[in-house]
């Protein structure tokens, strides 16, 4: 078993620098935000009603955090979409979001060209591949980035160009209202944070060497749940499952008693930024994981505001997944089993 501060022994399993993927987490965020408001875009992209977006893996990361933070404040209906086909109903005002990090999925493609074909407003996030191609022939609006603080170059480590650039386009077109002084101030915020939560990290990542991890979340923290699932799967290699609160509260504690023994290691995502009723049923959530004797951790952010509790959590939950595949001498770029099913879906 490695241990996790051996930067030459991390090197030895993590060729492709993982780890400086992780550690640039912040910085990459900072730069996206600072290119797309470089970036031309319209002044007016008309009537919009609703909002769709499209990804698969980590490329829907976006959507699902834009959903999460805007919560009951979202100005349009917001629909997420992972599969080859959007919804009937979109038209003219409907902005179709499309992100792909590689360009080259073909399912996000598909949902390009319907899109074109429903006349929507389209918005592209992408690296090159066909979708930037797309976007160039349609001259439809798009950030096309060079994921260079990503030195990996594994999409879910590229959530700064992929979150944090859709936010930004999306704040400068005026469908959201996210203020500069917001971001600037959690990107300093979290500049200094990030050590310590790196070192809480390299404390947690061992309660779930032989565990399988259920991550709890709510309201504006249950898409960094998703995304914290998935690195559990694609990074840590180890099967996980999330749930969000209250839902789990008329269902999932009744479910705890067999097997008896099992092998849970629950993450209870906390902050004081949830509403007060919430705050209460994670305490309680908590107690009753306990009273069916499973092991409970709970993450309590520090932050201010809800932007400030997602990068503490995209912080935390990167580093976790990291020492995880680590500790089980794992590389954690690599995802051969998705490779092998792309080649033979192929």
């Amino acid at each position: 078993m490695i241990n996790v501060n051996d930067i030459d022994a991390i090197r030895k399993i993590d060729p492709q620098d993982t780890l400086g993927s992780t550690e640039l987490v912040i910085k990459q965020c900072k730069s996206a935000w600072d290119e797309v408001h470089t970036i031309s875009l319209p002044q007016d992209i008309g009537e919009i009603k609703n909002i769709v977006c499209c990804g698969m893996g980590a490329s829907i990361y976006g959507g699902l955090v834009l959903k999460s933070l805007l919560g009951r404040n979202a100005p349009y209906p917001l629909e997420i979409v992972s599969d080859y086909h959007i919804p009937s109903y979109v038209n003219e005002q409907t902005l179709v979001i499309l992100t792909s990090y590689s360009g080259t999925t073909e399912e996000t493609v598909s949902c390009a060209h319907e899109a074109k074909t429903a006349g929507a407003k389209i918005l592209i996030i992408t690296r090159g591949g066909p979708l930037a191609d797309f976007a160039k022939t349609n001259n439809t609006l798009s950030y096309i980035f060079d994921p260079k603080l990503n030195p990996a170059g594994v999409p879910r480590l590229g959530n700064g160009y992929t979150i944090v650039g859709l936010l930004g386009i999306l704040s400068r077109l005026g469908v959201i209202n996210l203020e500069e002084k917001e971001m600037s101030d959690a990107f300093v915020r979290l500049t200094e944070r990030q050590e310590e939560l790196k070192k809480r990290a390299m404390l947690d990542y061992v309660s779930f060497e032989t565990k399988i991890p259920v991550i709890v979340a709510a309201e504006h923290l249950f898409g960094n749940a998703q995304i914290l699932r998935n690195q559990f799967n694609e990074t840590g290699k180890t099967f996980s499952c999330f749930f969000m609160v209250p839902d789990l509260n008329h269902h999932l504690m009744e479910g705890l008693k067999f097997p008896e023994k099992s092998p849970l290691q629950f993450l209870l995502l906390n902050t004081e930024n949830y509403g007060s009723k919430i705050q209460k049923r994670m305490e309680l959530t908590k107690d009753v994981i306990k009273q069916n004797g499973h092991d409970a951790l709970m993450f309590s952010t520090s932050s201010a505001t809800i932007y400030e509790d997602f990068f503490e959590v995209l912080i935390y939950g990167g580093y976790l997944t990291l020492f995880l595949a680590l500790s089980h001498d794992q590389n954690p770029a690599i995802n051969p089993f998705v490779d092998y099913f792309k080649e033979k879906l192929a």
